[in-house]
């Protein structure tokens, strides 16, 4: 029987398997299917594509149904979810569907937050579905990497509507004693003000108001994680939209972000405090584990860094779902009945070192790096910049500085750009036929990597990111 387990957050659900053993694509070529649901014409949509309209239909939205999962009538329901918990069952028969040919059994890790009522209408969602669930297991001790002898430690984490602290006891076993969440201050709250912020920018350096049209509001929400990522390794980024035939750039500081998200890190500081008290013993250091919802904020490393005594462990995409895989293997609860179990205590000290053998998400392109400089199209390499690289079907009129030849089928006018933001280079869709990067259709924006093959059309002219030696070689 091959094993399956999910990581549980509204901000992106997980999946792993074991056979081979590695994160699953769960909503279309997207490794995480985050906790959004809209009504379509003939179905709710779910997960990325919900999100992608989301701000397009801001009335008709519902994004919080996992984190209030419950059987009260909605306020305002639809065609086809009549509450909370039949949004859930829609978005979790989608990802059993993407995911069920990969394995047969499956377990989920699962956020503190969540109350018994809830894990049992997840129980309940799973039954119908006629998913064959063994067990599930608390996330914090699903994730948690390495024992860390006398210090307390902390696992920290943020959802879509909420950050969550759990304190787990270190002894033979690692178990999980106490959770507390900081309601209304999750990533929601943040990418609010994040776009508020960027709009605000634009309408301050160039006139231009992004929040005036709701395309263009989708646009920067869209491209928000983007511009994240980039500000992980950056101080600031260069960010750009297209409008009326015209185009408006902005710088964005780190700082600036940083700023804005004081409010949902003091938050989480004064949570800390509070768990520290009442379970910690004076003058201990701490140790905070990570997940990779909560080490990417820009700020937050620092905030928590700056904390008398803290260590910081950074743990990988999915680990909850990995952790859970390797905590089912060892249990002695699987096979004896047909009741499913929540683990929320394990063997502290693993029978095998853990992550020696999970393959490492791919990361954002750094300094130590060999990044693209050029776009390479028939024989022709096209320098990289701060300025957009335009390819399409157009000429130079039309902005287009790598206009394509040949088979033009499904090549947009102006199909895509190219630019360096920091030490990224990003690719931004602009086509309505798509393109694609190593044949996997780009999501509005994407961090490019030396050697990539950009597809646009059909069947399609193909370029390629190389590095030239020197910067001014065409």
């Amino acid at each position: 029987m091959d094993l399956l387990a999910l990581e549980l957050s509204d901000a992106g659900i997980m999946a792993a398997a074991k056979n081979p053993l590695g994160l699953l694509h769960i909503d279309g070529v997207d490794q995480e299917s985050p906790g959004f649901a809209l009504p379509g014409k003939d179905q709710l949509i779910v997960g990325r594509a919900a999100e992608g309209k989301a701000h397009l239909n801001p009335l008709q939205f519902n994004n919080s149904f996992w984190d209030q999962l419950n059987t009260q009538p909605l306020k305002q329901p639809n065609n086809y979810a009549r509450n909370h918990a039949e949004m859930a069952y829609a978005h979790l028969a989608r990802i059993w569907e993407k995911i069920r040919e990969q394995g047969d059994e499956l377990v989920i890790a699962v956020p503190g937050f969540l109350s018994r009522d809830q894990l049992g209408l997840i129980l309940g969602i799973a039954d119908e579905l006629s998913i064959p669930l063994k067990g599930m297991v608390a996330l914090s001790v699903a994730a948690a990497s390495k024992p860390c002898p006398d210090r307390m430690l902390l696992h920290i984490d943020i959802h879509l509507h909420r950050s969550e602290i759990t304190f787990l006891e270190q002894g033979e076993h690692l178990t999980q004693k106490d959770s507390v969440t900081g309601e209304g201050r999750g990533l929601n709250h943040l990418y609010t003000e994040w776009v508020k912020t960027i709009a605000v920018e634009f309408v301050r350096t160039t006139r231009f108001d992004p929040l005036h049209q709701a395309a263009f509001e989708q646009e920067l929400y869209s491209r928000l994680p983007v511009v994240i990522a980039a500000l992980q390794q950056n101080s600031s980024v260069m960010f750009e939209m297209g409008a009326d035939s015209k185009s408006y750039r902005v710088s964005l500081s780190r700082d600036l972000f940083v700023k804005k998200g004081e409010a949902v890190f003091k938050e989480i500081h004064q949570l800390i405090a509070d768990m520290r008290e009442r379970h910690g013993e004076p003058g201990q250091p701490v140790t905070f584990q990570l997940t990779h919802r909560m080490s990417h904020l820009p700020g937050c490393r620092e905030m928590l860094a700056g904390i008398a005594g803290a260590q910081l462990i950074e743990l990988e995409p999915g680990c909850g779902a990995f952790g859970a895989l390797d905590l089912w293997d060892h249990s002695s609860t699987q096979g004896t009945g047909r009741g499913v179990s929540l683990l929320t205590s394990r063997p502290w000290q693993r029978l095998e070192p853990p992550s020696t053998a999970r393959p490492r998400p791919v990361q954002p392109i750094s300094h130590g790096d060999v990044r693209p400089t050029h776009l390479l199209y028939r024989s022709a390499a096209y320098p990289l910049s701060d300025l957009p690289l335009t390819v399409g079907s157009g000429g130079s009129r039309d902005g287009i500085d790598v206009p394509m030849e040949g088979e033009l089928a499904g090549v947009s006018k102006r199909h895509c750009s190219l630019q360096f933001q920091g030490d990224n280079v990003i690719l931004t869709d602009h086509s309505a036929y798509g393109t694609f990067v190593d044949e996997v259709r780009v999501t509005k924006t994407v961090i490019l990597k030396l050697g990539q093959i950009i597809r646009v059309g059909t069947p399609g002219e193909e370029l390629q990111l190389i590095a030239c030696v020197g910067r001014n070689e065409t």
